[in-house]
């Protein structure tokens, strides 16, 4: 089995440079945070240099030290930058502040946790099943306006919570639901629910797994983006870091 260490990763070339693109998870002095192939770790960047967690970088690898070379014009920012996309801006124990819920199925609750290994600064959004039963839920954004055929590069972090005793089966996705206007709230939508990428049987927290896809908008309007949450029992998902971009 090949280690994806950041370490393992940077030794793979040997004495030669490699580059790759990667995503910036944070940026403060002296302390940037990047992921590149779902492994976040932190890497030197050049003086003077300045990133917002979002950012498309350009990055290299070369005797197990990562550089960031700077971030790449032309991809678009983050569309849900001032929209609280990784739950920093909620207080702990509340609500996740700009976000909506929605319970698909069952019923489910969602919470603002501080925790350590947070993919982007120090908190996530914790959805679970208030009564134990077997639930559906969305944690959906601030809406983004679209235009029929445009498409946009989606992606988050996400993981599991279980007990000792459970069995890792919660399942997360990413989901486009498109509105009409930008008051509507789900389920009242414009269009089919467009499920965009999803990952099964999670794994426990702190190991987080990345989740990113395309999606194309079907009608004009708005899109919010739905953290889908499946879970059973006591099993929770955490979420991180969502980015929506136009591309």
């Amino acid at each position: 089995m090949t280690s994806s260490t950041p370490e393992a990763l940077a030794a793979q070339d040997g004495p030669y440079a490699a580059f790759r693109m990667g995503t910036v998870v944070s940026f403060a002095t002296n302390q940037a945070q990047v992921n590149v192939g779902g492994t976040t770790f932190t890497a030197a960047y050049l003086r003077g240099a300045q990133f917002t967690a979002g950012d498309l970088v350009w990055v290299s690898r070369q005797g197990g030290t990562w550089v960031i070379h700077g971030a790449l014009a032309g991809v678009g920012g983050n569309e849900l930058a001032a929209a609280n996309p990784s739950f920093e801006d909620s207080a702990s124990g509340t609500e996740p502040l700009l976000w909506q819920l929605a319970n698909v199925s069952g019923t489910s609750s969602a919470v603002v946790l501080q925790v350590e290994g947070a993919p982007d600064g120090t908190q996530v959004a914790s959805v679970g099943t208030t009564d134990t039963a077997a639930a559906v839920h969305y944690l959906y954004s601030q809406p983004i306006p679209v235009q029929a055929g445009w498409q946009f590069s989606v992606s988050a972090f996400a993981a599991g919570e279980y007990q000792e005793t459970d069995t890792a089966t919660a399942d997360a996705a990413l989901v486009g639901l498109w509105f009409a206007n930008s008051t509507n709230l789900y389920p009242v939508t414009s269009s089919a629910d467009t499920v965009i990428v999803t990952a099964n049987d999670i794994v426990q927290q702190p190991l987080y797994t990345t989740l990113s896809g395309t999606v194309s908008a079907p009608v004009a309007g708005f899109m919010r983006l739905a953290l889908r949450s499946s879970t059973n029992g006591f099993q929770r998902v955490f979420w991180d870091s969502v980015i929506v971009r136009r591309i």
